[in-house]
């Protein structure tokens, strides 16, 4: 009796115990709570799901949401959002005047089967990747263009349209030698390649070490929000990870590309010819070799069951991070999901998209940062449906609102009580001031457009004036346009980009040749399109600026610009309407 007691008290504390343990599981490293919506679904303001978890929230903290937002803005919003390509007027008269009640729904499904919705989507994901044409050298007359790396945006573009799934879409960049993959995404496999290298007269033994660092880093970052890199040199100081662990991870990628032996013409062995873990982070200072493997607060089994013995430690890396059983699938899945809510809403619901560890951000809405991430896991890894869970949302499509009391209680919108405007990307300005001007060429697909080398940046001429997706993504020149509107650092994953309004942009507005240009043509356009009448070619502008009818103050004022059929008063007007706030911003 005394031993089976024992036996009873035993298992009593390993219970506890283990209770305790998963109690202090970091929340982003726990399984999924596939909750059920907190609130009343009946509620009138209520859409879909997303909803419930929002309005719940709100309840609690006695705010309420804001009524839906008018069809213009919605279109508008849309549109931003979905293809970054504006609506012609043709478009926004026919949703305007769509009496069905489902005519939004018929515009998102018309939206995410665009072409251009790949374009728009994939801007967002070669930030993550860190996706540059250019080496990236520090000497940046050797910083050369990699003839093949736009083949790579061009497999992501096709990856969105055709609405591959994420976990295939993860598996095929970590598998850069496989030959199972087809045709439309076998570029995708360049994903590890894509970061910078060190210059050629640099030790081989840095240049080696820092291209593991930049692979093994940016897979952390990119796929599980994970700051790796920081157990370089020791054990994370904050988040579950070692240095073993670190290199073990290195240890994946070791055999992944070759270094060359030499710096510039001298001759310098590699000393670490095999996966060991390094003193300090230093490769002077050796340690004991290691073994592939993954990390260990994501593995339900030991690190053999992704190995399985075949020899190709990529696939089995691959295999590990979607797995949402036994690995870092269900991580994998808040990652992907709180990114696409970051882009619809200008911020996550993890407002530190690269970083899900202890000094990153807590969930605004983690039971609803779940639920999403279960459904993508239950519907086959697949985007599309979620994007269309979150623009059918109550919580997507309110209006903006400046309530003093509301923003005094929450001024971030943390807790999603209104729309709050939004400034769109460089690249999504530049596509729009080409694109009302009627100069865009929407052609997909092919090489990039240069933008110029170390010596000089080439100027935006109309011979680059594609969408800016297609334009060049070389390391070391600064394009004269993106560059003024928080253009990112491509060599390293980037989650979030500032979007800011300063000086620089301010004096864009003003006196750039290349928006003076653009109003010229945007003023020929408004005369091929409406009657000499001026308040038709106003009316006109705005449609197509701004997606919306101006009102009577704004006809005023532009009556009072144009005043008459002047060519030069025409442009000064198309200028102005090109420096208006609304027009880089989404409300």
């Amino acid at each position: 009796m005394a031993l089976k007691a024992s036996i009873i008290a035993i298992a009593a504390s390993a219970q506890l115990l283990l209770a305790n343990a998963t109690e202090q599981l970091h929340w982003s490293l726990s399984p999924l709570k596939g909750s059920p919506e907190k609130s009343d679904a009946k509620d009138p303001w209520i859409k879909n799901a997303i909803d419930s978890f929002v309005l719940a929230k709100l309840k609690e903290n006695n705010l309420k949401p804001q009524p839906e937002a008018d069809r213009y803005t919605l279109m508008r919003r849309l549109h931003a959002g979905l293809t970054g390509i504006l609506p012609s007027t043709e478009e926004i008269n026919a949703f305007i005047n769509n009496a069905s009640s489902n005519a939004y729904t018929e515009l998102v499904d018309d939206l995410l089967t665009d072409a251009h919705y790949g374009e728009r989507w994939a801007r967002h994901w070669l930030d993550v990747a860190r996706f540059g044409e250019s080496n990236g050298t520090l000497t940046v007359n050797e910083d050369r263009i990699r003839n093949d790396a736009w083949k790579y945006r061009d497999a992501v573009i096709n990856a969105f349209n055709n609405d591959l799934p994420f976990d295939l879409f993860v598996k095929y960049q970590l598998n850069p030698r496989s030959d199972k993959i087809s045709s439309d995404y076998k570029e995708l496999r360049q994903f590890i390649h894509l970061g910078t290298k060190l210059q050629n007269n640099a030790n081989p033994n840095d240049r080696q070490f820092h291209r593991l660092n930049d692979m093994v880093s940016t897979t952390g970052s990119a796929f599980l929000g994970f700051s790796f890199g920081c157990a370089r040199c020791h054990d994370h100081p904050v988040d579950p990870m070692s240095t073993e662990e670190y290199y073990q991870f290195t240890a994946l990628f070791f055999d992944q590309f070759s270094e060359n032996p030499k710096a510039s013409t001298k001759k310098i062995p590699l000393k670490i010819t095999e996966p060991k873990i390094l003193i300090k982070g230093d490769w002077k200072s050796p340690g004991k070799s290691v073994s592939p493997g993954f990390l260990k607060i994501l593995m339900q089994k030991p690190v053999d069951h992704w190995l399985d013995g075949n020899g190709n430690k990529m696939e089995a890396l691959g295999s590990w991070i979607i797995d949402p059983i036994n690995g870092s699938g269900s991580l994998l899945a808040r990652v992907i999901v709180n990114r696409l809510w970051h882009h619809h809403f200008g911020q996550g619901l993890v407002s530190t998209p690269n970083d899900f560890g202890k000094i990153g951000s807590k969930p605004t809405h983690p039971e609803l940062l779940d639920w999403l991430s279960a459904e993508l896991i239950k519907n086959n890894w697949q985007l599309m449906p979620i994007q269309k869970l979150i623009v059918t949302s109550a919580t997507y499509t309110q209006k903006n609102s400046s309530s003093p009391e509301y923003l005094t209680r929450d001024s971030d919108n943390t807790l999603l009580w209104h729309r709050k405007p939004q400034r769109l990307e460089a690249e999504i300005i530049r596509d729009r001031l080409l694109d009302v001007a009627g100069v865009l060429k929407k052609q997909m697909y092919g090489k990039s457009t240069p933008v110029g080398d170390y010596k000089k940046a080439l100027p935006d001429s109309s011979n680059s004036w594609r969408r800016s997706i297609y334009l060049q993504s070389h390391r070391s020149v600064h394009h004269p346009t993106l560059s003024l509107f928080n253009y990112p650092d491509t060599s390293a994953s980037v989650g979030s980009r500032s979007t800011s309004t300063g000086e620089s942009s301010t004096l864009f507005s003003l006196n750039s040749k290349f928006l003076w240009t653009l109003s010229k043509h945007f003023a020929e356009r408004i005369k091929k399109e409406s009657t000499e009448d001026p308040k038709d070619r106003i009316e006109k502008a705005y449609m197509i600026a701004l997606s919306r009818p101006p009102n009577e103050q704004e006809i005023t004022i532009g009556m009072n610009i144009i005043n008459g059929q002047d060519d030069a008063k025409l442009i000064n007007f198309c200028h102005l309407i090109f420096g208006l706030n609304e027009f880089i911003y989404i409300h």
